[in-house]
């Protein structure tokens, strides 16, 4: 565990990763207030059918722009795409309040918004997986990369209730101000990120699909954080159909799942990585995508609020290291001359499966929730004893 933690004391002494670290930090909370915002402001204007029309528009560009970004950040100055991306989005984002102000804003211009800041948000998505094996030496890659997993986490558990509140006491407007200010923070530091080498003209010309197909291993570990993204899209859905079927008690049981939920997770990125760290290369990943299954079967066998949510916690806790670990093995897999398309190509294949999952989950759910969890459970098995996973992820031993 020593060692671990002094991974991350490495990383963010060193000035260049730990600027981008918190540029993202300030960046993803920012963008847990839109999404907040554009919701309650969405239902203002219209209904729920066209909530997920710009729900699809926010998730649809990444299939396409993800290999784009790659390709460009191989060939292009860095510092220069991230800043260009977070300054355009911020003005994206400060365009609507003032719409809305003058009662101009409609749900077209919100689609167009959210299309067009999903189809820029490509570049720093994929620049996190491209960046870090860059700046970071190979021995404090986890580290590194748990680190980037705990701005989700806090994005996750201290976004939305702040947004909730900023909204509920002074308007969308001021939580849409919050995040264009937020992405013009972002923006600020990466312009004043050193001048990061391209990789230019070093690697071939070929699409960004075929070069992830020409990479074993990488290919694998795809398919893989796809299906844990599908299942989930599964799990989170499972949370409040559970809340309200099983333990009865509605929306405050709901909340307190996800707080569990939010919790564990965060402890587990930060703590929970050096007990897989322990195991061999080819071991961890399996490992980390089993460990939170027997967790996650006993809400099968309970109907107790207290219960669940430590059940909750400890399934998330022992899952929080799979970005890491997993990101890391991808990292290595892939030579640096091409790592940007083909990171493009992996993050168009990987959006797939969290909106996939969520609607799955509602077939799945429709029915008895006990019977639903433990078919949630022995697909988490399945996916985590795959052969195919265990005998790819060996190869990067």
């Amino acid at each position: 565990m020593r060692r671990t933690f002094q991974g991350y004391l490495r990383a963010v002494r060193n000035p260049v990763f730990r600027r981008f670290w918190l540029g993202m930090m300030v960046s993803r909370c920012g963008s847990a207030f839109t999404v907040v915002a554009l919701s309650w402001l969405v239902l203002d204007l219209a209904r729920p059918r066209e909530l997920g029309l710009v729900l699809l528009c926010s998730g649809l560009p990444i299939l396409v722009c993800g290999p784009v970004a790659g390709r460009l950040l191989d060939r292009c100055p860095v510092r220069l795409l991230l800043g260009w991306d977070n300054a355009l989005r911020g003005l994206l984002i400060a365009v609507l309040p003032v719409l809305h102000h003058f009662g101009s804003l409609g749900v077209t211009h919100i689609c167009v918004a959210a299309a067009a800041s999903a189809a820029l948000a490509a570049v720093s998505e994929v620049a996190e997986g491209v960046l870090v094996p860059r700046l970071i030496d190979d021995e404090d890659l986890e580290s590194a990369n748990s680190l980037i997993s705990v701005n989700w986490e806090l994005a996750y558990i201290a976004g939305p209730p702040a947004a909730g509140f900023l909204v509920g006491t002074a308007g969308i407007g001021a939580a849409l101000a919050v995040d264009a200010v937020s992405f013009a923070v972002m923006s600020l530091l990466c312009f004043g990120l050193p001048e990061l080498s391209a990789t230019a003209g070093a690697g071939p010309a070929r699409p960004a699909f075929a070069l992830l197909a020409r990479c074993p291993a990488a290919v694998v570990l795809t398919l893989c954080a796809a299906g844990f993204l599908f299942l989930s899209g599964v799990t989170d859905l499972l949370y409040p159909v559970y809340a309200r079927n099983v333990l009865h008690d509605g929306a405050l049981a709901y909340g307190v799942l996800l707080g569990a939920a939010g919790a564990g997770g965060l402890c587990g990125v930060l703590c929970g990585l050096p007990l897989f760290l322990r195991l061999p290369a080819w071991a961890r990943l399996p490992a980390v995508i089993a460990a939170g299954v027997p967790a996650l079967a006993g809400l099968a066998a309970t109907s107790s609020l207290p219960v669940a949510a430590a059940l909750v916690a400890v399934a998330s806790f022992l899952w929080g290291p799979f970005y890491a670990i997993e990101r890391s093995l991808f990292q290595r897999a892939v030579p640096d001359d091409v790592r940007g398309q083909v990171t493009g190509a992996r993050a168009a294949v990987t959006s797939l499966g969290f909106p996939l999952g969520s609607a799955a989950g509602g077939v799945l759910l429709s029915g008895s929730v006990s019977s639903a969890v433990i078919a949630l459970a022995v697909a988490y098995l399945v996916l985590a004893l795959g052969g195919s996973v265990r005998s790819e992820a060996a190869a990067l031993r």
